[in-house]
């Protein structure tokens, strides 16, 4: 059997989350990266969030296979992901897995911080490196993103339980940067339902047989 079929995915974040721009602005010093999509009346922020959760994803499906029993199917991880940019030695491989931010209803806004650079030796401020950034925030005190999976070729049954497991271990992680300023933080994660149901029973034995 095989998964060929689109999963959608919601992720809930509290507080705000920021996916930054990589230069400074004219207003801000460091803003975010923003396309304007018109729906229904409200602006909604993409801010390379597709990228930012297949990467947030990656590191999940690598951290789960490194911590649990499932140190076999490491294999798994380039099957779905492709080969890093940096395996300059390396056979490039496009992963199975695309991602696309879903359309949403719900409003998000903009707004300004300021920060303080720390000395990394001394741990007191910095002179003269005070800064603003730019962050995203929802209507209340959540913000909801909605992705949807797309499988450029069919998932094998070990993919998709390895590819669950990595969506699993999300909760309690980031997206996006200045983690440690706790944004970003992936307070629930919803997968569709008929996939989780396709995937557990493979993956509950995957780690039946590991064991």
């Amino acid at each position: 059997m095989v998964w060929n079929e689109s999963i959608r995915v919601s992720l809930t974040i509290s507080g705000a989350l920021r996916i930054g721009f990589g230069r400074a602005g004219l207003e801000v010093d460091l803003p975010v990266v923003r396309e304007n999509l018109s729906n229904g009346g409200s602006t909604f922020y993409s801010s390379n969030m597709p990228s930012s959760f297949r990467g947030s994803l990656r590191e999940s499906v690598r951290r789960m296979i490194n911590s649990t029993r499932l140190s076999s199917k490491a294999s798994l991880e380039e099957s779905l992901f492709g080969t890093w940019v940096t395996e300059a030695e390396a056979r490039p491989m496009e992963g199975k897995l695309h991602v696309k931010l879903l359309p949403s209803n719900e409003p998000i806004r903009t707004t300004s911080r300021t920060g303080v650079e720390i000395d990394d030796v001394f741990g007191s401020v910095e002179q003269k490196k005070l800064f603003t950034y730019e962050v995203m925030e929802g209507g209340g005190d959540e913000v909801t993103l909605r992705f949807e999976l797309t499988c450029l070729f069919p998932l094998s049954d070990e993919e998709a339980a390895v590819l669950l497991a990595g969506l699993n271990g999300l909760v309690y992680e980031s997206i996006g940067g200045f983690a440690s300023r706790g944004m970003g933080l992936i307070e629930r994660v919803e997968v569709d339902g008929k996939f989780r149901d396709y995937a557990y029973p493979h993956l509950t034995k995957i780690l039946s047989q590991e064991g």
